[in-house]
């Protein structure tokens, strides 16, 4: 893997390199964040569709929410929530809290909050159109960010800055391409990685969820 020269990050006094994506690396990021660009639209407008999409990748944030117990948080952010929020709707079935989810693209709001409404939901889950790198987050006792989420690494440079003590962070990054998330979180000594699971809901579709605290 290549390194950008002459940048570092100090941990405890001692230089480390900082990693970027290999054009590999960034190839498939794009192609990923397509694909579930279009798999979120599609889902959207046809409901058989939705409820293929629901159930496959339900289970994965299933398995994150017990994994990295979360069913007690009381105020949630996603970030990057797209036009067919599934991970907020799943949490709302297994988590009594606020739920707030976040989208750069206006018309992913817009369509957002639309199903949201539909599903009756609106009462748990607020759709907001924001931005990660500068999101207020001080407030929120788990953040969860989506794989699809970019630039990566300026979003986690706030949260790990701005969040407060003992909040959760669910970092989900495309399997294969995360170096560079692994060292942001190398680069804050208050952050603590507590573990790290791979997902794969379907054939060509795989990712690495990191459970964080903030110290």
């Amino acid at each position: 893997m290549k390194m950008k020269k002459n940048t570092y990050f100090t941990v405890k006094g001692e230089k480390k390199p900082v990693y970027r994506y290999k054009v590999i690396d960034v190839f498939n990021i794009k192609k990923s964040n397509l694909f579930w660009k279009v798999v979120d639209h599609l889902s959207y407008k046809l409901e058989k569709i939705a409820k293929i999409y629901e159930k496959s990748i339900s289970k994965e944030y299933i398995k994150e929410l017990k994994m990295f117990n979360i069913s007690d948080s009381q105020n949630i952010l996603h970030i990057g929530c797209g036009a067919y929020p599934v991970t907020a709707i799943t949490l709302s079935h297994y988590n009594g809290g606020k739920i707030v989810g976040i989208d750069l693209n206006s018309r992913s709001v817009k369509k957002a909050r639309k199903l949201i409404e539909d599903k009756k939901l609106d009462d748990r889950i607020i759709i907001e159109s924001g931005d990660g790198a500068s999101y207020p987050v001080e407030d929120f006792d788990t953040i969860i960010v989506s794989s699809c989420s970019i630039p990566k690494i300026n979003i986690l440079k706030n949260l790990f800055n701005k969040a407060k003590s003992n909040s959760k962070i669910i970092v989900r990054e495309l399997y294969g391409a995360s170096s560079l998330v692994a060292d942001c979180i190398n680069s804050h000594e208050d952050i603590e990685l507590v573990k790290k699971i791979s997902n794969k809901p379907f054939p060509g579709s795989r990712w690495e969820s990191y459970f964080l605290v903030k110290k």
